[in-house]
């Protein structure tokens, strides 16, 4: 699965996007019931002239209750961005008016959008448009704001969700940036929640090793096997450029059939032909030895 789509597809699940809006905006009160929750296609939204398909990522929600609706935002976010307020401005006035332009009423829905900021360290960035604003204070005044919602997932209260995986991904979060070795080792979860939490701290390698769905993982196990494999596959790549170079050296400019398969040999090969390296003046000498 592409690490794009592993949040995306995690929150769309209505009982852990009610869970999570609960916890942020009701203080883990059940205010939003997933029943009441219906998705809405964020390409009809954020596709324009001016706007990158990112937004595709987020998972929005209409909320319908019968005495009111809402539209709610969840937003993920690596880094830290000094451009996330006026960016929310945008894409949160965008929705006011897909709401012109699809529904016609005189009157509009809430929009009630939060950006989970998931990085390690902390978030150090603006969170209103009036803070990135240059000019005298007096002129400032007469400006209209805008505030953004932005939630450190780091610093999140667990105990506020009632759903089992938002807990193990909080909890699990805080683990891993603490660099908590024995909270590592006692972390059993399932597949889902191990995928999030690689993708939530960057760890791209260990979402290639992952297979299946079904299951548990122990997290520490699985981690330190996927640093091994990233370590050793490191070393090879070193050996390959390092080889790459040598010949280059020696042949001039390589077949493209050469180079893959030496892309493709083992480590042993390759620490042959480094051995044998003076003995090689043509691509047959470097094929004898793979």
């Amino acid at each position: 699965m592409k690490k794009d789509h592993v949040l995306k597809d995690f929150f769309s699940y209505p009982m852990r996007f009610a869970d999570f809006m609960n916890a942020l905006f009701f203080d883990g009160h059940a205010i939003i019931h997933s029943c009441d929750l219906h998705p809405l296609d964020s390409r009809e939204i954020f596709i324009g002239d001016f706007l990158s398909k990112e937004r595709t990522h987020d998972v929005i929600m209409m909320w319908e209750r019968k005495d009111f609706q809402a539209i709610l935002i969840l937003e993920a976010q690596s880094s830290v961005d000094f451009t996330m307020a006026s960016r929310t401005l945008l894409y949160d006035a965008l929705v006011y008016n897909m709401q012109d332009k699809r529904f016609k009423n005189h009157m509009l829905m809430p929009v009630m959008s939060v950006v989970l900021f998931h990085g390690e360290g902390k978030w150090n960035a603006v969170t209103s448009l009036l803070e990135r604003v240059k000019g005298p204070e007096e002129i400032k005044r007469k400006q209209n704001d805008w505030k953004m919602r932005v939630v450190d997932m780091k610093e999140m209260d667990e105990n506020l969700l009632k759903n089992e995986d938002n807990k193990k991904v909080i909890s699990g979060l805080k683990t891993i940036w603490r660099k908590d070795e024995e909270g590592l080792k006692k972390m059993i979860i399932t597949k889902t929640v191990a995928r999030v939490l690689a993708t939530l701290t960057g760890r791209e390698d260990i979402l290639e090793k992952m297979k299946g769905d079904g299951g548990t993982v122990e997290m520490y196990s699985f981690w330190k096997d996927a640093e091994k494999s990233g370590m050793e596959k490191g070393k090879q790549q070193g050996k390959l450029g390092l080889i790459l170079l040598q010949l280059k050296k020696i042949l001039g400019k390589l077949t493209p059939e050469l180079e893959i398969k030496l892309e493709k040999s083992s480590e042993e090969s390759l620490d042959t032909i480094g051995i044998h390296i003076l003995e090689i003046h043509n691509e047959e000498d470097v094929l004898k030895w793979l």
